[in-house]
């Protein structure tokens, strides 16, 4: 049982794992448009932000899951999420993580969910 009285079950992190993916790309979502707000609005909203990513991180913790992001990140076949655009990097380059689409979500028994990935050449 969580503190505000949900129980929390690892039998299936299936959904769990997919309710944390669009939870984190709507915090995402969010964080975008913050760049269009206020300043006095921006700070208010980065606030909230930091905070729901705190509990997401809280309640995913206490089922024994984790988000991934890979932004900046080397791309070898270990990194656990698919690229969008692999198709654009040319055969043998040595490509990094542009940006993460979706997070990979890690649990005790390996990777839950695939994250996807945008690459660029270096």
């Amino acid at each position: 049982m969580r503190g505000d009285g949900v129980a929390v079950t690892s039998a299936d992190p299936g959904p769990l794992a997919a309710l944390a993916v669009q939870y984190w790309k709507l915090c995402a979502a969010y964080e975008r448009e913050l760049g269009f707000a206020s300043a006095e609005r921006a700070v208010a909203g980065e606030a909230q932000l930091r905070f729901a990513r705190r509990r997401l991180d809280a309640i995913l913790g206490e089922a024994g899951l984790r988000v991934a992001v890979w932004d900046g990140v080397a791309f070898t076949p270990d990194v656990p999420a698919s690229p969008v655009n692999a198709e654009d990097i040319s055969d043998g380059a040595t490509a990094v993580v542009e940006a993460t689409i979706e997070p990979t979500v890690t649990g005790p028994e390996g990777v839950v969910s695939a994250g996807k990935i945008l690459l660029r050449e270096v």
